[in-house]
């Protein structure tokens, strides 16, 4: 089944989107090309699953490299992430987020590639939790220090900065969007995938478990 999936969409609606966002580069590792989307697969329970959790799929590729790449969009944000289906790590994950409309307090928008080891507690709550309460906080923080991060966007104390106030419910948050995804992902290719993800790890390492990898202001 896997082998048979290129490019799908919930549903006709996300054909030729005009609130696209664009401009969003691949993580750095992705292969494959974006095509565009159909509605092949828009009454399977994977996109029910997507449409109880209110998300929106752009789009989803399956790569030469056993890797499916999406893009959606969750409230006011995009996320751009891969999903590996032979090694569905529980570490260094990394998601590209954007804000889809504009912030109140700024006029530009934020790109981040964000880094988090996943939190297995997630699967503690249930199978339609998703929120982005902290996400939101974190992306009215870039704006109101956008002096700052326009001139110094790239620094990592900087980036470490703005963690620091909620670094812990940031990664929880991450964490239960992520489980959401492989989900959705497990549902579509039929494969399980959440195994790994599930397992707590035996020691804590000292090292930080999520960090902000770069920021970069758009116009």
């Amino acid at each position: 089944m896997l082998k048979k999936i290129e490019n799908i969409a919930s549903a006709a609606e996300f054909k030729n989107n005009s609130h696209y966002v664009g401009g969003l580069q691949s993580l750095p590792g992705f292969s494959g090309g974006k095509t565009n989307l159909s509605d092949s697969l828009s009454f399977s329970s994977a996109f029910k699953y997507l449409s109880q959790l209110k998300w929106q799929l752009k789009s989803l590729v399956h790569t030469e490299n056993d890797e499916i790449v999406l893009e959606f969009r969750v409230e006011n944000f995009i996320f751009q992430s891969k999903v590996n289906i032979n090694d569905c790590s529980s570490t260094n994950i990394n998601y590209k987020i954007i804000n889809y409309n504009d912030l109140s307090s700024s006029e530009h928008k934020y790109q981040i590639i964000i880094s988090f080891d996943f939190e297995p507690e997630v699967y503690t709550e249930p199978s339609l939790s998703s929120s982005i309460k902290y996400l939101n906080s974190l992306f009215d923080k870039f704006a109101s220090y956008d002096s700052i991060l326009s001139k110094t966007s790239n620094n990592t104390e900087i980036n470490s900065f703005f963690l620091d106030d909620w670094y812990n419910q940031l990664r929880y948050e991450l964490s239960l969007i992520h489980r959401n995804l492989i989900c959705f992902v497990e549902k579509v290719t039929g494969e399980v995938l959440s195994t790994k993800l599930r397992i707590t790890p035996d020691s804590i390492s000292d090292e930080k478990l999520i960090k902000i990898l770069e920021i970069n202001v758009k116009s």
